[in-house]
């Protein structure tokens, strides 16, 4: 990608920011431009100018600045030798690590939630099984996500803050991933996690552990895997199938 010219940064649909001033504008831009990158309205590869970026948005420099730093320390954007900042490109290996991470520390998450997912919470996350059916027969897209990330909310809702942050980092992550697959192929997408989702949940309520792991690490690996192939064909996963063998999860309940 050397010596060709890049995309420059114009997003569709955002029009300038009312904004406090400088200093009060990082975090509303930093929020917004974290947005745009994971919902694939800037997509990898991206020249995000500083100038650009604040005539569009009605601010100055200095915010813009900053928020672009606050997106390189989150792994979002990275800087160029001639210092202007890019949209991270696709990574397979960051992303294998990254669902690897997901496996581990989701499964733990879901054990740590077990013994309190009461009444309430199975209301709860059964209602969003739901709405991501409905979201994917109305090709909503952004209905199903939203569904999506409340189902693993609440699936993980026992662990403490600090592994919900953990785990809400890595989930940004390789949904950004996701995002910009299932733009091209929604159906299938949405098919598999129909028979997923609804049997982790099955197995949470149950209070069977062994087959909760099992479900939730299947799923995980199955959508890695997944978004491995479309991004990276030749990239030969190594992270995820250790990440498989820790957690014993046994042999995958989907198969036929």
């Amino acid at each position: 990608m050397d010596g060709m010219p890049q995309p420059t940064i114009v997003i569709d649909g955002i029009e300038p920011l009312d904004l406090p001033g400088a200093r009060q504008s990082i975090a509303p831009l930093h929020a917004l431009l974290r947005e745009c990158i994971l919902d694939g309205r800037l997509a990898p590869g991206t020249v995000l100018s500083q100038v650009a970026l604040g005539r569009q948005l009605g601010v100055s420099r200095t915010p813009v600045r900053e928020a672009l730093r606050m997106l390189q320390e989150e792994g979002f954007v990275e800087a160029e030798p001639n210092q202007r900042m890019r949209v991270t490109g696709i990574d397979p290996a960051e992303l294998d690590a990254d669902y690897a991470m997901r496996i581990m520390l989701e499964t733990l998450a879901m054990t740590m939630t077990l013994d309190g997912f009461g009444a309430r919470a199975r209301r709860e996350a059964k209602a969003q099984v739901t709405a991501m059916r409905r979201a994917a027969r109305a090709k909503d897209i952004e209905g199903w996500f939203t569904a999506h990330g409340e189902y693993h909310r609440l699936l993980t809702a026992g662990a403490g803050a600090a592994l919900q942050r953990q785990l809400r980092a890595l989930s940004d992550r390789s949904v950004r991933y996701i995002r910009i697959t299932q733009l091209f192929d929604p159906k299938s997408w949405s098919e598999p996690g129909n028979v997923e989702h609804p049997a982790i949940l099955d197995a949470v309520v149950a209070g069977d552990r062994e087959a909760a792991v099992s479900c939730l690490a299947h799923h995980l690996e199955r959508t890695a895997l997944r978004v491995l192939r479309d991004h990276a064909p030749d990239y030969v996963p190594a992270a995820v199938p250790n990440a498989m063998s820790l957690v014993n999860a046994g042999p995958s309940p989907w198969e036929t």
